[in-house]
C-alpha cells in the first residue's frame, strides 16, 4: 500500500480557521472553540488517506478543486500527486456566500 498524503494549508485557509475560532471563542467560550477546531482538524486530516473521496467542483490553474463538508464548513482543496500533498486553499461556512467562482480558471 502506498504512503498517505501530507496536508498543507494555504494562508487564506489558516486565516479562515483562525477567524472562526476567534468568533466561536467570543460567542461560546474557549472550550467550544477548541472542540470545534479539533473536529475541523480531524475532518481535514482524513484527506491524508482519501484525498479523492470528495468531488471536484471546479478548476484552479488547471487542477481540480475538491470540496469536503466538515462540520458546518466547506473545505476547498486540490491534490498534488507528484508531491503527495493535499493543499487546503479555503474554509468557508456553509451559510456564507460561496467562494467557488474564485477557484475557476478563466480571465482575471
Amino acid at each position: 500500500m502506498s504512503a498517505g498524503y501530507k496536508v498543507r494549508y494555504d494562508p487564506a485557509a489558516l486565516a479562515a480557521l483562525e477567524e472562526t475560532v476567534a468568533y466561536i471563542q467570543e460567542q461560546s467560550g474557549p472550550n467550544r472553540a477548541a472542540a470545534w477546531l479539533g473536529g475541523m482538524r480531524a475532518g481535514i486530516q482524513d484527506l491524508e488517506s482519501l484525498p479523492r473521496a470528495f468531488p471536484a467542483v471546479s478548476l484552479r490553474k488547471g487542477k481540480p478543486v475538491h470540496s469536503k463538508l466538515v462540520i458546518s464548513h466547506r473545505v476547498y482543496y486540490f491534490v498534488d500527486d507528484p508531491t503527495r500533498t493535499v493543499y487546503i486553499i479555503d474554509v468557508v461556512h456553509t451559510a456564507h456566500e460561496s467562494k467557488l467562482a474564485r477557484y475557476r480558471d478563466g480571465p482575471d
